[in-house]
């Protein structure tokens, strides 16, 4: 009879195998998730369920459509005074946000998807009186023109489609910036562009493209859209937007895949001027997604050996298919068109769009996608499964107060309560394990109700000190996995805690780490501090140590109201003070007193300068704290190296 040691030894060879095998054998499966799958985070859950069932590994999420962001925007509303699709299905959310957390909970990578591109209104949409969005009725000079002064493209029923100039500097740049701006403040895997052509050759005659043209060559533009000068030269001018996107969105994010789902050459350069074999000759795509839909394998075929012939031999490996897998294509047919990438040893492939994959995904996961698969271009691990604890855990520590208690609001159905009358310093502790160095996202589920803490603390141990965070446990509306902040970890063991708060019910649900991919440097904290009320003040320096990033310095510990002084320097030191220890030579200082939760925060912004990685920030909380030496309370030091 086998010993409980081999069977687990023998578990963990096939494990490795697994991992082996994988790692040898990446496979691209992707998805597109339109709007209609943001429309609650039941929504996205039950989604995101379905195709990690079935080992889809990337979404590409739908972000900007008919011309509104779906997430709340600073660059939309700089442009036009709107923040957000007015839907409200969204208002008040933040769908990419939810999204974003609970796929990479799943292990599936997140592009966001740009879908409409150029086309920045359709009048079936909250279009305004005119019907060509908020956009292009705050800039009229926007709007794109055809030769035959037409403004207007039909939407194949009774509406239509308003295209932006695609030559006039302000459309680019707020292309570019709505881009960086998903770039800079969403943990995506990647960006995807779409649309990056004209609506036909007959576009193209508004008053900036044709000076632009007029500078250029000399020449009006002339009054037959297909001559050949006059196609080259805007193909060439998306061309260099496109090569100018990628190049703005990869000097935020350097691991950022960029992408563009085109249509299939050569009709796309013949009729929309969109030439996208030089985006990918030119290096301005890491992978291309060409829309392949054909209804028959037979076509199918056909039609993507066009696409890899207009590609030199070495670049066929940065093109994964789009297959189109809705109503009209049979489950027999899109497995053959499956077969038919594996067998020209492509990437990957991608399908539209989720509503209509559903019916394919058993045969898929029958046939094809028995296992996981590694992403193309990543490293192994690039997005492991998180690590959560459920609040009943066997090894979470609770005081008498917090109750185990049925709850269909609670992950897994259940909750611990602690009432409105449980008295303070009443806690739970849930030791968590991190594998490896790294940013880690903490993150606690929120059941979906009303009536809990406005503000339950909630603490974390970490390398650069001990956080302490208020967690809004009231409103249902933003029930579910919440983000606190993100954190520097080292290997080991971390306790998150969640404390009772007089004269409010505070709930303990699931918490759990979740690797960022976020870049920053390694936090420390330094030496120890001094006595004082309550022990002391404490200092917790957390967020992200990266170009753009932001840093939280907090001072917790605190008697309300007791006052205090953060210091914040680029040079550290080790001079004796006040009974303690000085850490830092402070440049600049942020003063404040302990809040009702005994914290006080300051935040430090790393500008976007390539010359500040490698620099190193430090931090100190000083107190003025009767029970300290002096009538003064030190903490530990903590620093932030930038990267």
């Amino acid at each position: 009879m086998p010993t409980l040691r081999t069977v687990l030894f023998a578990a963990s060879v096939a494990l490795l195998a697994t991992v082996e095998v994988l790692a040898q054998n990446p496979e691209l499966r992707g998805v597109w998730v339109a709007r209609d799958g943001l429309t609650s985070r039941a929504k996205i859950i039950s989604t995101l369920d379905q195709l990690a069932a079935a080992n889809i590994n990337l979404v590409c999420v739908n972000v900007w459509s008919r011309g509104y962001t779906i997430h709340p925007s600073d660059v939309l509303f700089a442009a036009c005074g709107i923040r957000q699709d007015p839907d409200p299905a969204y208002v008040g959310r933040d769908p990419l946000q939810e999204f974003v957390i609970e796929a990479h909970r799943r292990g599936i990578e997140v592009e966001a998807w740009f879908e409409y591109g150029f086309m920045f209104g359709w009048s079936g949409w909250y279009a305004g009186a005119n019907g060509q969005g908020p956009l292009l009725n705050a800039h009229p000079s926007w709007v794109g023109i055809s030769n035959t002064g037409a403004t207007q493209v039909s939407d194949g029923g009774t509406g239509f489609f308003t295209w932006a100039s695609h030559e006039h500097p302000q459309v680019r740049q707020f292309l570019i910036d709505i881009c960086v701006e998903v770039a800079a403040r969403y943990d995506v895997d990647g960006i995807q562009f779409d649309r990056c052509r004209y609506p036909s050759t007959a576009w193209g005659y508004d008053p900036t493209t044709a000076a632009a043209y007029q500078a250029a060559t000399g020449q009006a533009p002339p009054t037959n859209v297909n001559n050949t000068q006059w196609k080259r030269w805007r193909a060439d001018r998306l061309n260099a937007f496109h090569q100018d996107l990628y190049a703005a969105v990869k000097a935020r994010r350097g691991s950022l895949r960029v992408t563009d789902a085109p249509t299939v050459w050569p009709g796309s350069y013949d009729n929309f001027l969109q030439d996208w074999p030089q985006w990918v000759s030119g290096g301005s795509l890491d992978l291309v997604y060409p829309q392949v839909y054909r209804t028959t394998v037979s076509s199918y075929v056909t039609t993507l050996d066009q696409q890899l012939n207009a590609l030199p031999a070495a670049l066929r490996s940065k093109v994964a298919p789009g297959i189109r897998a809705i109503s009209g294509t049979p489950t027999a047919e899109v497995l053959g068109m499956v077969a038919a990438d594996r067998a020209r040893n492509l990437p990957g492939h991608v399908f539209w769009y989720t509503e209509g994959l559903y019916d394919d995904l058993p045969a898929l996961t029958t046939n094809y996608f028995q296992q996981p698969a590694a992403m193309p271009l990543r490293p192994a691990g690039w997005r492991p499964a998180p690590v959560e604890l459920e609040e009943n855990a066997p090894s979470v520590v609770a005081s008498p107060w917090f109750v185990a208690t049925p709850f269909p609001g609670g992950s897994a159905g259940a909750v611990r309560l602690a009432a409105v009358g449980a008295p303070p310093g009443q806690t739970i502790d849930y030791p968590l394990s991190v594998a490896s160095a790294g940013l880690y996202s903490l993150l606690a589920h929120v059941p979906s109700t009303i009536g809990f803490a406005t503000g339950a603390p909630f603490s974390l141990v970490h390398a650069g000190g001990t956080a302490v965070l208020a967690l809004d446990q009231s409103p249902a509306t933003k029930a579910g996995w919440r983000e606190l902040g993100t954190f520097w970890l080292e290997p080991g063991p971390a306790t998150a805690s969640i404390t009772t708060r007089p004269g409010q019910a505070v709930v303990a649900d699931a918490v759990g780490l979740l690797r960022s991919r976020w870049p920053s440097g390694a936090f420390a904290s330094l030496g120890s501090g001094t006595g004082g009320a309550l022990g002391g003040v404490r200092l917790s320096m957390h967020g992200r140590a990266g170009l753009g990033g932001a840093i939280a310095v907090q001072a917790n510990r605190l008697p309300a109201g007791m006052p205090v002084v953060i210091g914040i320097a680029l040079q550290g030191t080790s001079l004796p003070l006040f009974g303690g220890t000085l850490y830092v030579l402070p440049l600049a200082t942020a003063g404040g007193v302990g809040d009702a939760l005994g914290v006080f925060t300051t935040s430090v912004a790393i500008p976007f300068v390539p010359s500040l990685v490698g620099t190193a920030v430090f931090a100190q909380a000083l107190a003025l704290d009767p029970a300290g030496v002096d009538g003064v309370s030190l903490s530990a030091g903590a620093s932030a190296l930038v990267q």
